[in-house]
């Protein structure tokens, strides 16, 4: 019984610190949910164009997200290039502030399969991003905004 009565209050401080441990991992942050909520909105071929006037900045882009083996892109048919050049990684939490409709279907994308998306997230400059860091711009996405099938491959509605 003595022992018990040692165990039990032991354990039950373990467990409550755990629980202080995982919400502090897991919560979004008022100011990361801050920053997304007050995204600035940019074009496409503005970030590429503008490239370091966005850098390390939180923006809102509309454009094509492109899946394959090796490939996590996105890309524009009004701002073409040789190489779509920014790779796209998801923040750790990003599913937390997406819709759960948004999230599958993102998560459920099929490769080579193009989804007409709003991303928002950290944009950035400072180096190679991508399968062989072939990739010279990268956003972490941290929510998605919007995601869908496009009627048409050539259609991109304006980022707002």
């Amino acid at each position: 019984m003595r022992l018990f009565r040692c165990v039990l209050p032991t354990l039950t401080l373990a467990f409550l610190g755990a629980g202080n441990i995982q919400s502090q991992s897991t919560g979004t942050g008022a100011a990361t949910d801050q920053a997304v909520a007050s995204a600035q909105t940019v074009a496409y071929c503005d970030l590429l164009e503008h490239a370091e006037k966005f850098k390390n900045q939180m923006v809102r882009v509309r454009a094509m997200y492109e899946t394959d083996f090796e490939k996590s892109v996105i890309t524009s048919p009004s701002c073409p290039t040789p190489l779509p050049m920014i790779w796209i990684t998801f923040d750790d939490h990003w599913e937390s502030r997406t819709t759960r409709g948004l999230r599958k279907t993102v998560s459920q994308a099929k490769w080579r399969v193009p989804l007409d998306v709003v991303f928002i997230g950290k944009f950035k400059t400072d180096g190679r991003y991508g399968h062989t860091d072939m990739y010279p711009l990268s956003i972490e996405v941290y929510k998605v905004a919007a995601a869908t099938a496009p009627k048409t491959p050539e259609h991109l509605p304006s980022p707002d």
